[in-house]
């Protein structure tokens, strides 16, 4: 009998010694899993963060891009008149220097030209798209560049960079 009680008690001693381990292992496992789970998130933050930062320098990039090629397009318009009222030879310049479109303001902000005839007599207060770059009609030195924003006439994604000739006679 006292071998038996003695048995019992062991087989208890020991199932109470797993369980305590086990839930001691468990405490643990969940302690570890919490803290790896803080870490995992901190990096994954650091990671969008610096790709935050990393887009805003590759919009800034684009955008400086975009203005030197509307400076570009200014030169050659103004080094060669006889394209400004050429439709085939502004898509030609267009796909020369890989833009989707050429448009000629004139001081008014009406698009009196351009590589895609369908926006001619568009204007600076044809939408709120093309209102952004109204800022230019008074400060012929500006030249601007929008953010990627749906386009007036199409809620097409463009981004536009708009700059003055060098005669301050129209914006292209």
């Amino acid at each position: 009998m006292k071998k038996r009680k003695l048995i019992i008690l062991a087989i208890t001693i020991i199932a109470a010694a797993l369980l305590l381990e086990g839930f001691i292992l468990k405490y643990v496992n969940d302690k570890n899993s919490d803290r790896m789970s803080k870490v995992l998130l901190d990096r994954v933050i650091t990671v969008l963060d610096k790709n935050d930062k990393s887009e805003e320098a590759l919009i800034k990039s684009l955008k400086d891009d975009y203005i030197v090629r509307a400076k570009a397009v200014s030169y050659i318009i103004d080094a060669k008149s006889e394209v400004e009222y050429d439709v085939d030879e502004l898509q030609k310049i267009a796909a020369l220097i890989s833009v989707d479109e050429i448009h000629l303001f004139d001081t008014k902000g009406y698009i009196y030209s351009g590589s895609v005839p369908k926006y001619f007599g568009y204007s600076f207060d044809s939408g709120e798209q093309m209102a952004y770059f109204k800022p230019m009609l008074k400060d012929k030195k500006l030249t601007m560049c929008q953010d990627v924003t749906p386009n007036t006439s199409e809620a097409k994604e463009m981004m536009y960079a708009i700059t003055w000739n060098e005669a301050g006679n129209k914006m292209i």
